[in-house]
């Protein structure tokens, strides 16, 4: 995929892709756009880098299209350091009827499909079945994607060592993920961060549909025991804020995500704790939870229109109720979420909180 061209209010960024496979697609002349990415970071003078990532249903003209919205928001505020961020997009294909393919059916769903109890219970929740099972199906593409060796784990490790061949203190690399996107951003930062060595400058995660308690060291009623990303925390991956968007009016996380882990995984949506998210619950719905408290975690006042200013610290996990903003799980388009995003990055450039240019 050529480079994106820029807009009078968006910057030229690369666009990397992936297949269904977790496997990045070669450029017309059979190179990697990553290793040429690799190359522009180690030339000197990039200092930060953003990498996003979309989710569920974006199609490679949806993918182009959500970036623009998402840069051109942000576009009035000034970037909280020395130089203006290296924007990377990624895009993989989230949209697997949108070609024809038929909906794989997780193992565990088979037996409950047969029955007729999955479907009831979609359809009670006034939900379709086949969008149901896309979601799912998604889900697993993008844990598979954040995990392949040569997917978007391979990218972030590319970025941290063009950083270091660059010399200087290396790259601030911030990553920005939507839906699906978290978990493949996330999958990747646990490969490529424990085995490289340098961390994350920030985790932003937008409407995140992943496992509330996906970062946490216990989480007992989870395959395994503990969230699949909990490295991201106990090993410190990110050196500024983690942060992550929540709201009510978020369905496809409230009603699919809950019953795909109640179905697929067999989870119960009890409350895992007082004051916790359920145990089935998304991050996108209920927010972050761990087991046991992690003192760096916080939960900030409501995302509310015309919000201003966060107090977020260095190492330190919060969730933020954005549901006055936020009115459906793709409704991620604010000048408050870019906000508290660049506030985010704030934190490790020692830039100004985001002003007006």
């Amino acid at each position: 995929m050529p480079v994106i061209a820029p807009t009078p209010t968006t910057p030229e960024y690369p666009l990397v892709v992936f297949d269904a496979e977790g496997r990045e697609v070669a450029e017309a002349d059979g190179s990697a756009l990553s290793e040429s990415v690799a190359a522009r970071i180690a030339a000197g003078g990039v200092t930060d880098v953003v990498l996003l990532c979309h989710g569920w249903l974006d199609a490679l003209a949806d993918a182009e299209s959500a970036y623009h919205a998402w840069l051109e928001t942000a576009h009035p505020l000034a970037w909280p350091g020395p130089v203006p961020p290296l924007v990377i997009g990624a895009h993989w294909p989230s949209t697997p009827l949108a070609t024809g393919e038929p909906p794989d059916v997780p193992a565990e769903l088979e037996a409950h499909l047969a029955d007729g109890t999955l479907a009831t219970a979609v359809a009670n929740a006034g939900s379709d079945i086949a969008d149901f099972l896309s979601f799912w199906t998604m889900r697993q593409r993008a844990i598979t994607l954040g995990s392949s060796p040569t997917g978007l784990a391979r990218l972030v490790s590319r970025v941290f060592s063009a950083g270091s061949a660059a010399g200087g203190t290396g790259i601030r690399l911030h990553l920005v993920g939507h839906s699906l996107g978290c978990i493949a951003l996330s999958g990747a930062l646990s490969a490529a961060g424990a085995a490289q060595g340098p961390h994350a400058a920030t985790l932003f995660l937008a409407q995140a549909a992943e496992s509330s308690w996906a970062f946490s060291a216990r989480a007992p009623f989870l395959t395994g025991g503990t969230g699949k990303y909990h490295a991201v925390v106990d090993e410190g991956l990110v050196d500024g804020a983690l942060v992550a968007t929540r709201s009510t009016h978020d369905e496809a996380l409230g009603v699919w995500y809950r019953l795909g882990m109640e179905f697929v995984l067999q989870r119960s949506y009890a409350a895992a704790a007082p004051g916790q998210p359920a145990r089935a619950a998304a991050i996108g719905a209920e927010g972050l939870g761990f087991d046991p408290s992690v003192p760096t975690a916080g939960v900030l006042p409501p995302l509310v229109p015309g919000a201003t200013h966060f107090a977020l610290a260095a190492g330190h996990q919060y969730s933020i109720d954005g549901s006055a903003l936020i009115a459906s799980h793709a409704d991620v388009d604010h000048i408050e979420i870019a906000r508290l995003f660049f506030e985010a990055v704030a934190v490790v450039t020692g830039g100004r909180s985001p002003t007006p240019r």
